[in-house]
């Protein structure tokens, strides 16, 4: 059983994903003693491989730039989209103030942030999974599956979509329930060079997304929501194949760079989904556990690592007595959704050739998003 060195902490920062990591690394160069508690996990194939050129200074204020020198992450050059129109458009990072950022091996990219945090010598890991948090006069209980008990002042809650901490304080919000279909791809005909590119398309069911990682794998996903997609498609490849088929430009790529579709997609929520509040009197939640963009906004990483940056700022002002500091990182939280809504909707509303279809339907008639909340 994992035995925490002490019983009390300033903080205590739950969860090891992307998010997470920001806010210990943080915590731990402004001199905040911090109990991180991150079971160990085998990283996964999952979907999200955009780092967007945003996210690079984030990435060097954490000291963590050298990451992306890693072979396995390339450098995004092109993007198309065909979005709005039949035709496929183009955007190359030249043009793009800051480029396109980065396409990522996500799994080993989120290995490398959690061995690089986990070797921060003034880190506290205790490598388990939080089973309740309580408050208790004058500070938090956290008790763990192991059996280990400690307490904190402050909470930084990174459990992801499942928000562990803030959905037991402050309700969670939704505006659809969006889901990914997705798969990596691996060439049967490795004479052809893929082309190193990024492609959105649009269709009547939602929406595609393809990308070239460096180890000339295909990420493909589709998104859409649940109720529309196939019965059954996560059961085998035929569906999956069909689909694909009914594109335009994804299934010409996929085919002419001799991809091949071997099995049935892996599903995951995509959904747009946000706490009502982002932080209270003594906790605040980051990354997903706070706020979760639909996929088409390509910043899902980036607002993990923004969100666990600032998060450890205001937790260090707090600590240090500035009582505004937390009420000020929900405010601005509150402000990037309200942001992210109007541009949203804007970016939805731009597809005009399949109005008819509910997918599309359902987001152009989303004029009162922020009063739906989820269950």
């Amino acid at each position: 059983m994992p035995t925490p060195p002490r019983s009390h902490w300033p903080v205590a920062v739950i969860g090891g994903g992307i998010a997470g990591c920001a806010a210990v690394l943080k915590l731990a160069q402004l001199g905040i003693e911090v109990a991180w508690i991150a079971p160990e996990t085998a990283v996964g194939d999952k979907p999200g491989e955009s780092l967007a050129a945003a996210a690079l200074p984030l990435l060097d204020e954490l000291g963590l730039a050298p990451l992306l020198a890693d072979p396995a992450h390339r450098q995004s050059q092109a993007s198309y989209t065909s979005w709005g129109s039949d035709a496929l458009l183009e955007r190359h990072a030249a043009a793009q103030p800051g480029g396109l950022g980065h396409v990522i091996d996500r799994p080993r990219f989120e290995a490398s942030l959690i061995a690089e945090t986990a070797a921060f010598a003034e880190i506290t890991r205790l490598r388990d999974t939080v089973l309740t948090v309580q408050r208790q006069p004058g500070a938090w209980t956290l008790s763990t599956v192991s059996g280990a008990t400690l307490s904190a002042d402050l909470v930084i809650d990174a459990t992801g979509r499942k928000s562990l901490s803030g959905r037991a304080q402050v309700r969670q919000k939704r505006v659809d329930r969006l889901v990914a279909a997705y798969a990596f791809l691996s060439q049967v005909e490795t004479d052809i060079d893929p082309t190193p590119a990024t492609i959105i398309e649009a269709v009547s069911g939602g929406w595609w997304y393809a990308t070239l990682l460096a180890d000339r794998r295909l990420a493909l996903n589709f998104y859409s929501d649940p109720d529309l997609l196939p019965r059954r498609i996560g059961q085998g490849p035929d569906l999956w194949q069909t689909l694909v088929a009914d594109t335009r430009y994804i299934c010409q790529w996929v085919e002419s760079a001799g991809y091949a579709l071997s099995g049935p997609p892996g599903l995951a929520s995509a959904g747009t989904v946000w706490l009502e509040q982002t932080a209270g009197a003594d906790w605040l939640a980051v990354g997903d556990a706070a706020i979760s963009f639909d996929p088409l906004s390509a910043h899902g990483m980036t607002t993990a690592l923004w969100t666990g940056v600032e998060a450890a700022k205001a937790a260090a002002k707090a600590l240090g007595g500035d009582h505004d500091a937390l009420a000020d990182y929900a405010t601005r939280l509150r402000l990037g959704v309200e942001h992210y809504l109007g541009e949203r909707r804007s970016t939805y509303a731009r597809e005009r050739r399949f109005t008819s279809h509910p997918f599309w339907q359902r987001r152009l008639h989303d004029a009162d998003l922020a009063d739906r909340t989820a269950t």
